[in-house]
């Protein structure tokens, strides 16, 4: 079972990982009152659909004002959203999520996924987030960086700097990152899920980590045992 970027976000923060500030809107005049609620001087309307590639189908907006806002909301709610992932037919986009804006210094990629074929749950983590990671796998493999845990065993702090200090980061940032992936490793364990993706994690300018968009996939066979997860179908 897949769920919502909206919903992967509130899940994640609610293990501690930091998201952007926002709300979910299924009009323009929602859009609008929570972007006055948000404060920002830029935000972001996201569409909310079950596939990637959002921005490159015009399914993602950064608006400077109020009024971008409303026509953003206005533009992506109702519309066919087509990517690389939908098939030509695209997605029906009836939701969006209105989110602060954020100063991106550089974009990261972090995600757990379950390594069926070693029975186990494999982190990875890269330099090159912001990007289709197939891509980044096929071009330039040794940019992304990986280990698979122990079965039942959590990941241990050097596991995450080995991973983190690939991406360039400083102490500090490895540090914020650990946690993260920690929190991450917490929840699919906790919550079986057979992915969860953080695309882009982003380093702000002011050097803190947030994850600017969230992705997780829910094995299906363990959903009577998580109703919590059941029940955002």
């Amino acid at each position: 079972m897949n769920v919502h970027e909206y919903q992967a976000k509130e899940l994640m923060a609610s293990f501690g990982v930091p998201v952007p500030k926002g709300g979910l809107a299924e009009t323009p005049e929602q859009a609008v009152e929570i972007a006055q609620q948000l404060g920002s001087e830029i935000c972001v309307v996201k569409a909310q659909i079950h596939a990637g590639g959002r921005g490159k189908g015009g399914g993602v907006k950064v608006c400077k004002s109020l009024d971008e806002v409303k026509a953003a909301a206005e533009a992506i709610l109702g519309m066919h959203l087509v990517t690389h992932q939908t098939g030509p037919e695209g997605k029906l986009v009836q939701k969006v999520w209105v989110e602060e804006g954020t100063d991106i210094a550089r974009e990261l990629y972090a995600a757990v996924v379950l390594d069926r074929g070693a029975e186990r749950l494999a982190v990875m983590a890269s330099p090159s987030g912001g990007m289709d990671i197939e891509k980044v796998a096929e071009q330039t493999p040794e940019l992304i960086f990986s280990t698979r845990l122990e079965p039942g065993q959590p990941i241990w702090d050097f596991q995450c700097r080995q991973l983190l200090f690939g991406c360039g980061l400083d102490a500090a940032q490895v540090r914020q990152g650990t946690a993260m992936i920690q929190a991450l490793v917490k929840m699919a364990m906790a919550k079986d899920a057979t992915l969860v993706e953080i695309n882009p994690l982003a380093v702000t300018g002011e050097g803190k980590l947030i994850a600017l968009d969230g992705k997780i996939n829910f094995d299906d066979s363990a959903l009577r045992r998580n109703p919590d997860i059941a029940a955002l179908k």
